[in-house]
């Protein structure tokens, strides 16, 4: 595990991932041709506002992070998390700030959730969207509270399942954890590509059933552990693709055109990844780069961000940035309870 005496990782991923979702904000429905047109020559280079306002990537981390701190007492256990998660979920539904563009699985879930389904009823079981994974940031550092990458690969997918269901939502909601627990536990960024597609190859079929339940249950499936490999052959066929973009050290290419526009889970992950890998000692540059691309802007930016923060900790940012993210409060909080 990283010391965390002269940085701090775990404040670094929080707010990394907020930054990153907030300088994404105003690029993300716009096209390169129409970023460049609006912010010349290259993009914006920083941040807009003050503060710099979020989307309901980092509204809904939050959201977790708050149910994870709730849930501590009795272990994460499936029942009390599912409570917690419910709570903070509609919390988040009815916020009168929650209107940033949010993602429409999150709300119709949400709003099943809010008339008392059973999170197996609310969940769109063929959803992969990349709400699945913008907020699982909080999971992964859980790392940081002795959590084995095995329950934080369950908790991981929990969170998803109660809004996103499809495999490859519960798997890339994983593999975007377990990234973060391999980075702030001191894992080199020349390597963890490699960890990432063995740790893949290993989860195939691995279905935790004591947090998801039978929801693996319809067809085409017919085991749980055919339903979970699906998802995990999606991640490692995005995985790969990161492998082929950083072969090509492609720097200059908009990454959504190696890894995907991010609008899906995977690809979110993917696409964030290969920011990261591509600039993996420059948070600035990794979130420049995440910002300027054709697709899900913030939410590639929000896991590029967390990422970097999680490996060059809070202190590689600009301090202007870190001091005009919103909710700068509730993300101070929450890196608290890690460090307890």
């Amino acid at each position: 595990m990283k010391p965390l005496k002269n940085k701090d990782y775990i404040k670094g991923s929080l707010f990394g991932m907020a930054i990153g979702d907030g300088f994404g904000y105003p690029t993300e429905f716009l096209s390169i041709s129409e970023i460049v047109e609006k912010w010349p020559p290259t993009g914006p280079d920083k941040p807009e506002g003050n503060p710099i306002l979020v989307t309901d990537d980092t509204q809904m981390a939050i959201a977790v992070a708050k149910a994870l701190m709730e849930s501590e007492n009795q272990g994460f256990s499936p029942s009390l998390l599912e409570q917690k998660l419910t709570k903070y979920y509609i919390q988040w539904l009815n916020d009168p700030k929650n209107n940033r563009a949010p993602g429409m699985t999150c709300i119709r879930a949400c709003e099943r959730l809010e008339k008392g389904l059973a999170w197996e009823k609310s969940a769109e079981l063929n959803s992969k969207g990349c709400g699945a994974n913008m907020r699982v940031v909080p999971v992964g550092l859980l790392s940081q509270k002795g959590l084995s990458e095995n329950k934080i690969g369950a908790i991981a997918q929990f969170q998803s399942a109660l809004t996103h269901a499809h495999p490859t939502a519960l798997a890339a909601s994983e593999i975007t954890a377990i990234t973060i627990a391999k980075l702030i536990n001191g894992v080199r960024h020349q390597d963890l590509l490699s960890e990432l597609l063995n740790y893949s190859e290993k989860q195939k079929k691995i279905y935790h059933r004591n947090y998801l339940k039978e929801i693996w249950d319809r067809p085409p499936f017919r085991t749980p552990e055919e339903y979970i490999t699906l998802g995990w052959e999606q991640v490692i066929d995005v995985l790969l693709k990161v492998k082929e973009g950083l072969r090509k050290n492609e720097t200059k290419t908009n990454p959504c055109l190696i890894s995907g526009e991010g609008w899906i889970a995977e690809e979110a992950f993917a696409t964030a990844l290969l920011c990261f890998l591509l600039f993996p000692q420059s948070p600035t540059k990794v979130l420049k780069r995440a910002v300027v691309t054709s697709g899900d802007s913030d939410s590639i930016a929000c896991l590029a961000g967390a990422f970097s923060g999680a490996y060059c900790g809070l202190e590689s940012f600009p301090i202007d940035w870190v001091n005009r993210v919103e909710y700068k409060k509730d993300l101070e909080s929450i890196a608290a309870f890690y460090k307890q």
